[in-house]
């Protein structure tokens, strides 16, 4: 009899081990079949702001989700028109007409946000004709490989841009470390500003962990239309703690120089060069009248906090011999002669952007010219 009882509670045991995936399963193509599709960016970005950015309505189809940053630039994309910018992406996400060939004699990864990115760079002004823009007008790393290759015609150049709209010094800190060894480069640039200083509801190290584990339960959640619905429903029944009474900035200033610390330590351990673009921003942020409207109430804790963090992040470089640039016309120091480079207080203009390409050439001189030799 107790022979019995065990062989049945065994049996037991195993049809439950069998019926509970089944149940998971059928639960799982039901939801596929009969309920809307559930996009993991509505689930793992949470602040209003960031939805907005990655998710409204003139950023449908320009983002997907990705496990480790969140999100990132969709594949293949071709004339997509982005609140005036065109945008035109490879098979690897990045904001280029061409695929990344095999190593050439020089590479050079440009890592940052939507300023590297070239937002409104070139300027699309009809959403109806996204290829109607002045072709002449390009982001900086684009500029900056035709500058460098018209300079060294014999050498075969190429200059990335692992840049994304949105993206935080954290995140390009992990893009950087995830692909570092595959691209194999010679020099690292990173620009990183705006949205580390952007009070967006709750810091990324609350709302983006990067442990490990988080990004394996991201991947897991990701591939299920159950767990997704799962999980919005839960968000909705908490809602009011996703929204904080006081927004916080995406990175604490500690945090932000950390990052340039980690990104600089990866590229010297791979043989590397790393060096630093200095944030840009217009102005001070404070009540006035500029250039796209009048008397606005503008926010002087933001303006402020860009030149703390850029303050604190070119100091750190300086004690620690971290080659970085400042361009001082692309700050707020220098507002309001500065008001022709830029298209509006974050993202310099076509104008803007080739000074900085043009800046870049001297800056990285030193450090390509033996490398080439």
């Amino acid at each position: 009899m107790p022979k019995t009882s065990l062989r049945n509670r065994l049996l037991l045991a195993l049809i439950a081990l069998l019926i509970i995936p089944a149940l998971v399963l059928i639960a799982e193509i039901a939801v596929r079949l009969f309920a809307p599709r559930i996009d993991p960016l509505s689930v793992f970005i949470t602040s209003p702001q960031l939805r907005s950015d990655t998710q409204g309505d003139s950023t449908t189809g320009l983002f997907e989700f990705d496990p480790i940053l969140t999100w990132r630039l969709r594949p293949n994309l071709q004339g997509i028109w982005w609140d005036f910018t065109p945008v035109k992406t490879n098979s690897a996400h990045l904001r280029m007409d061409r695929e990344v060939g095999s190593k050439p004699n020089l590479r050079i990864l440009c890592l940052g946000d939507s300023v590297t990115f070239g937002y409104r760079v070139p300027l699309a002004a009809d959403r109806q004709e996204p290829g109607k823009y002045d072709r002449a007008e390009k982001p900086y790393p684009l500029l900056l490989e035709e500058l460098l290759r018209a300079r060294f015609p014999q050498k075969t150049i190429e200059v990335l841009p692992l840049a994304c709209p949105g993206y935080t010094s954290g995140q390009g800190l992990a893009w950087l470390k995830r692909d570092l060894t595959r691209l194999q480069p010679d020099i690292v640039i990173a620009c990183f500003g705006f949205n580390d200083i952007r009070a967006a509801g709750l810091p990324d190290r609350a709302t983006f962990p990067t442990a490990d584990s988080q990004i394996a339960i991201r991947r897991l959640m990701a591939g299920s239309q159950l767990l997704l619905r799962l999980a919005k429903s839960a968000q909705t029944a908490r809602a009011s703690d996703l929204l904080p009474d006081h927004a916080e900035p995406r990175s604490s200033p500690a945090e932000f120089v950390d990052h340039f610390a980690q990104m600089s330590a990866a590229t010297k351990a791979h043989g590397a060069w790393f060096g630093i673009l200095l944030p840009v921003y217009r102005d001070p942020n404070t009540r006035g009248d500029y250039p796209e409207g009048k008397d606005l109430p503008g926010d002087t804790e933001e303006g402020q906090r860009m030149t703390t963090y850029r303050d604190q992040l070119r100091t750190y470089a300086e004690q620690n011999q971290i080659p970085h640039l400042l361009i001082p016309e692309l700050t707020e120091a220098h507002w309001p002669d500065n008001a022709q480079l830029f298209g509006e207080r974050i993202h310099p203009n076509a104008v803007g952007h080739r000074l900085m390409a043009e800046r870049l050439v001297d800056f990285l001189l030193p450090a390509i010219q033996p490398r080439l030799r």
